[in-house]
């Protein structure tokens, strides 16, 4: 587009458009015609735009095109008298005053604007009086009653009323100086301190106090609406609660509460302590609960009784819990008897409270000196809200117990435990086991035992007996033992190894159980493929023929290896041994002693060739870590 002449003094400003444009990019997509709509600003000129920007042709064309588009317009076009003083016309011959621009007194005026020249006569309007309180626009000069309204018409302009108003100074049209400027203590009128302090406390000072009182801007308040209330008021309320809960005199209704749950129980109750927990669920916590006779079999002992009531039987005659929570309890054959007996009195009709779910945490399962800890879980009841069963398991998850009450008396145990340790040091690991069995009294008869523990399985079955002495019996049948793991688990790490299978009975007999396991007898066979005994070369001990014992190291390899073993508190005993290592053949016995010394003969029989049948015969002894050979005569 060919861009026109334009006047360098004129101003264009944005439309509203040319500020939408500003945003939205897409509006205005030319680069020069961009760059100009963002230097203009309703105050540059022509002449200020295009020296911004350097090119002449390039501005006027494009504030051209803005302005056609309709992103700018013309704010001024004239010329500027600011910018052009000094190209400035001769003045025109002066024009009547406006009686909107003459102040002060009206002997003084300056010239009018050419706009009032055709005004055949036009009202001075004097400067507005002072107001009451208010100083006046010139504090030092004497003050005088206002001019009265005069009247300017043509006539009356002189050259005197024409001319330049009188400087302070008496000069006509001579700026101020510095001197003859009224200093800050001829312009302050406040009064002194003394004079201000009576003014204050003036009985005559409350009338004029709404005119002398500064404004002041005031800091808005927040204003508390419904919500805010409503959360201020639930958080009073909430504390509140928590103050009343820690204050409640608890110790005041101790008895009341022994009371009802003994009632309950139909047992007697003792309760240490009493107070409302929170953490981690909110509740009615009783410490050192006990319920039954104070030293009988029966006496169920727990370390924390939680309570959590159901709202809507807090006023009934007769209170419902939702859940009470046995935190610390020990499960008996006899405990777990009086439990389900607590119950079933719980459940009746005239019984002050009852409960709706049983779970226990931090429990544990015993039989004499045996024990399980650190279970959890929970009782399910029958229809007729008696005591079913109790469900538990440990933590891991890697044990589940399953007790149910017998009639009559007992509970069943059904235990199953898949990657458990008896104890967290214990060298047995159970990869999986199935135990089932009844505890009546002072028995555990254990039906039956499926394990799978050192590579191997293991079945039995076992009677356990606790009270005066403890004592076991049962019969135990292996397969697929990996022998070199048992003998490291009973402390004979390397001193033999294979896969054993066999069977075999045991029983003991003491006044405790730790003694019972140092007293164990066990008798049975034994067969092991494919091993290896640790510290016995018994075809090096024949080659050289030695009549001195001699600790010769080594390992006796075999393809075959059975016998007959006997346990005893003194020793174990392994006799009738048949070993079958190819072209070596060995027979004898080998007893170790509690001492871990050994003793014993075998009888090896090297087959060079078919006809050749010699036996010799191979003394061991000394320690189990380095047996001693010597060939017999």
């Amino acid at each position: 587009m060919a861009s026109e002449q334009l006047d360098s003094t004129l101003v264009f400003a944005r439309t509203a458009a040319g500020e939408e444009a500003m945003v939205q990019r897409t509006r205005v997509v030319q680069r020069n015609l961009r760059m100009v709509l963002i230097l203009v600003d309703g105050n540059a000129t022509v002449a200020d735009l295009c020296e911004k920007t350097g090119n002449v042709q390039l501005t006027e064309g494009a504030l051209v095109e803005l302005e056609a588009d309709g992103f700018i317009e013309r704010r001024v076009e004239t010329k500027s008298v600011w910018r052009l003083t000094g190209n400035r016309k001769p003045p025109t011959p002066p024009r009547p005053h406006s009686e909107f621009s003459t102040f002060g007194p009206s002997g003084v005026s300056t010239p009018a604007s050419s706009a009032l020249s055709g005004t055949p006569e036009t009202q001075i309007i004097p400067f507005p009086p002072a107001r009451p309180g208010r100083p006046s626009p010139a504090s030092g000069a004497p003050t005088s009653a206002p001019p009265t309204p005069s009247t300017l018409t043509p006539s009356t302009l002189t050259p005197s009323t024409l001319a330049p108003a009188m400087s302070p100074t008496g000069v006509a049209g001579a700026s101020p100086t510095p001197e003859s400027l009224p200093t800050a203590a001829s312009t302050d009128d406040r009064p002194a301190l003394l004079t201000r302090l009576r003014t204050r406390f003036s009985p005559g000072r409350t009338a004029a106090a709404a005119d002398l009182r500064p404004i002041r801007r005031s800091r808005r308040r927040p204003a508390l609406t419904w919500p805010m209330a409503t959360l201020v008021g639930l958080l009073l309320l909430g504390a509140a609660l928590v103050l009343g809960v820690l204050l409640f005199p608890y110790a005041s209704y101790l008895p009341a509460v022994e009371a009802a749950l003994a009632q309950s129980s139909g047992r007697p109750a003792r309760v240490g302590a009493m107070r409302v927990s929170v953490y981690p669920r909110p509740g009615l916590l009783l410490e050192q609960v006990q319920l039954g006779e104070e030293g009988a079999a029966d006496q169920l002992s727990i370390g924390s009784l939680r309570l959590r009531p159901a709202i809507g039987t807090l006023l009934a005659p007769r209170m419902v819990f939702r859940e009470a929570e046995l935190i610390g309890i020990t499960l008996s054959a006899a405990a777990f008897d009086s439990l389900a007996r607590a119950l079933a009195t719980s459940a009746g009709e005239s019984a002050r409270a009852g409960v709706v779910q049983v779970t226990l945490s931090d429990a544990g399962i015993a039989f004499g000196e045996f024990a399980v800890a650190d279970l959890s879980g929970q009782i399910q009841f029958a229809a007729d809200h008696r005591l079913e069963s109790a469900s538990l398991r440990s933590a891991g998850k890697n044990l589940q117990v399953e007790l149910k009450p017998v009639a009559g008396g007992g509970v069943t145990v059904n235990l199953e435990a898949t990657g458990w340790r008896p104890a967290p040091k214990s060298p047995y690991f159970f990869d999986s086991l199935d135990l089932k069995g009844r505890i009546s009294g002072s028995e555990f008869f254990i039906d039956r035992i499926d394990a799978r523990i050192f590579d191997g399985v293991l079945r039995g079955a076992s009677v356990l007996r606790v009270g005066g002495k403890s004592t076991a019996t049962g019969d135990l049948s292996f397969e697929r033992i990996n022998t070199a793991a048992l003998v490291a688990a009973l402390g004979f790490n390397g001193r033999l190894s294979g896969e054993a299978r066999g069977k075999l009975s045991f029983s003991t007999s003491a006044d405790s159980p730790p003694d019972a396991l140092a007293r164990l007898q066990a008798s049975g066979n034994f067969t092991i493929h494919r091993g290896h005994l640790g510290g016995l070369d018994l075809a090096e001990a024949v080659r050289r023929f030695s009549v001195v014992p001699l600790t010769l190291g080594g390992a006796t390899r075999f393809e075959e290896l059975s016998g007959t073993l006997t346990l005893t508190p003194s020793a174990v005993r392994l006799s009738r041994l048949a070993l079958n290592a190819g072209l070596m053949q060995a027979t004898g016995q080998i007893e170790i002693s509690r001492d871990r010394q050994l003793r014993g003969r075998m009888d090896v029989m090297m087959a060079r060739r078919r006809v050749d049948h010699t036996a010799m015969p191979v003394l061991i002894s000394g320690a189990l870590e380095s047996p001693l050979t010597q060939t017999a005569h």
